[in-house]
């Protein structure tokens, strides 16, 4: 259970570190502005930084203490997630790191969209945490994370991104190829709006900064405003082409072209002569008042006799929920959901009854006209063929899909050894099978954050994957070695010979001293090694706990060292 201490010493608020995954420090946070990054010592600190009027050129300071009661040190991650931050300084008494929107993605200490950085929780003391940030627009929120939290978190964000990427890209794919067979609007209306709304998540997400303009950060807030802006125009759009019926315009099509041209000078007037917030909530508050004139349309054609209009109101009320969600959520308020995973679901949702919408139309038209042209009815089984083509390849890259993540979900990326999930998953099986003898062997490799520290954290991956090298051979249907976290591994094998797995541990053992990492000859690989087998007298937990007090006293007892 989290036991959260919270008492004030000086100034600085204080919370207790606990063996847990996450603590959240919103709550113990406190905040000042100053006009310059460096601090006076007579600011006033407040605990909530809304009640503090703050101009966009200003800094926001902030500071929390966090003790450590226990005799380690503990590593941890701080984590500030979906940040908008022009300018970002923090330290932890030990280290100090500079990072910012404004500055290129290597500034980062580690990579991830969200802002990261390792803080050391020095043993029975109270490490502060403290900096500040600048920036037109400043969202933040922190939390101190244990890394293998945050590292199968963002494991889990990748995936899901990824699968709703993949998504969005291949309804564009889909919806540009049959706009070229068929030279129906409506699929290129749509192909446009879903690359701009699949194109703004990829920017929101931060992959854009990570991916495609690292060294370029100037480009980050053009392509936040351009594709907001893409989004809104586009959306319009497809609504008008929608709803379009043969040799007739969509009732008040010109207001909403009007209104939609109303967003773009409005826009332009905020970059010209207001501020770059301004700019990017001029869409938030136009969305709800679009959306009453597109209800309002559809209303319209419905009473008009447009089908189209029913089946396009349908469509696109998964997604109007899920963008409601997003835009109340950015204008302040709070949901016992995630909303950018509501908005994605709807969006997909949307485009997927969108496509249902447009083929069923397009077929029915089609087969309207097969019986006066031939022409026509050549053309829709050609068409015909070509989707059953893409549903076919759509149909194998899932498999693929299903396939690469399957092997993510059961494979260290780096290493491709077994991770620790898949251990566990042995581990069960074993007991399941009511196998009673297991043999355990933790490794440590000796030294390992001086490697990182003197050649970089690229030699010390390095080093790792060609442990993994020594380590893949056993691998077999009865032992299993794998990455355990860190520069931590394990072998886990049913009914060994306790001779033999000694013998076969102290071979491992001299094979890993004999690693030699080109252009790297002074690097000399150690470790140490803990082992126990299991009677089947006590959890296999505790023979875990056994196998980690082995290799803790093989490093007391001058590391490099092999303890039953």
């Amino acid at each position: 259970m989290l036991l959260l201490m919270w008492s004030i010493l000086g100034n600085s608020a204080e919370v207790e570190w606990q063996e847990v995954s996450q603590l959240k420090l919103d709550q113990y946070m406190e905040f000042t502005v100053t006009d310059s990054g460096v601090l006076l010592g007579d600011e006033k600190w407040h605990s909530q930084a809304e009640n503090i009027s703050r101009g966009k050129e200003q800094y926001l300071h902030f500071r929390v203490s966090v003790s450590n009661p226990q005799v380690i040190i503990q590593s941890l991650w701080l984590v500030i997630p979906f940040p908008a931050i022009k300018h970002l300084t923090i330290t932890d008494e030990s280290n100090t790191w500079v990072t910012g929107d404004a500055m290129p993605f290597s500034t980062r200490p580690i990579g991830s969209p969200n802002y990261v950085f390792p803080i050391r929780l020095k043993a029975q003391q109270t490490t502060q945490i403290s900096g500040y940030m600048q920036g037109e627009i400043l969202r933040y929120s922190f939390s101190l994370n244990t890394p293998e939290l945050i590292r199968t978190s963002d494991r889990n964000n990748v995936i899901r991104d990824m699968a709703f990427f993949g998504s969005m890209g291949t309804l564009v794919i889909v919806s540009l190829i049959i706009f070229i067979a068929t030279k129906y609007r409506s699929y290129l209306s749509f192909a446009v709006f879903t690359f701009s709304f699949g194109a703004w998540f990829f920017r929101v997400f931060g992959y854009g900064f990570e991916l495609l303009w690292p060294n370029h950060p100037q480009l980050n807030d053009i392509s936040y405003a351009l594709l907001l802006y893409a989004v809104m125009i586009s959306s319009t759009w497809l609504l008008i082409s929608l709803l379009k019926r043969q040799g007739k315009e969509v009732k008040y099509q010109g207001v909403l072209w009007g209104y939609t041209v109303l967003l773009i000078l409005s826009g332009l007037f905020s970059v010209l002569f207001l501020d770059l917030s301004t700019t990017l909530v001029i869409p938030l508050y136009w969305f709800f008042p679009s959306i009453l004139l597109s209800v309002f349309i559809t209303y319209k054609e419905h009473k008009a006799g447009s089908i189209k209009a029913k089946w396009f109101a349908f469509s696109i009320f998964p997604s109007v929920a899920g963008g409601g969600f997003i835009v109340l959520f950015a204008l302040g308020f709070s949901f016992p959901i995630d909303p950018v995973g509501s908005l994605m679901l709807g969006i997909v949702t949307t485009c997927l009854l969108l496509t249902v919408m447009i083929s069923t139309y397009l077929i029915k038209l089609l087969q309207s006209q097969r019986d006066t042209e031939l022409k026509h009815s050549i053309l829709k089984t050609h068409q015909t063929h070509e989707l059953e083509k893409l549903i076919r390849e759509r149909t194998q890259e899932l498999e693929s899909s299903n396939q690469l993540l399957q092997e993510l979900a059961s494979k260290d990326p780096l290493t491709k050894l077994p991770n620790r999930r898949s251990l566990d998953l042995f581990v069960d099986k074993s007991i399941e099978d009511n196998v009673k003898v297991i043999g355990i062997a933790l490794l440590d490799l000796d030294h390992f954050k001086r490697i990182n520290d003197t050649y970089g954290h690229d030699v010390g991956d390095i080093v790792l994957c060609q442990v993994a090298e020594v380590l893949k051979p056993l691998n077999t249907s009865d032992c299993i070695a794998g990455r355990f976290g860190g520069e931590e591994f394990a072998i886990i094998q049913r009914l060994p010979e306790k001779t033999k797995f000694e013998t076969a541990l102290k071979a491992l053992h001299v094979k890993i001293n004999q690693i030699v990492i080109t252009d790297y000859q002074d690097i000399h690989v150690k470790t140490c090694i803990g082992w126990v087998i299991s009677d089947g007298n006590e959890t296999i937990g505790e023979y875990f706990r056994r196998a980690d007090k082995a290799l803790y006293q093989a490093k007391e007892q001058g590391r490099n060292q092999l303890v039953p």
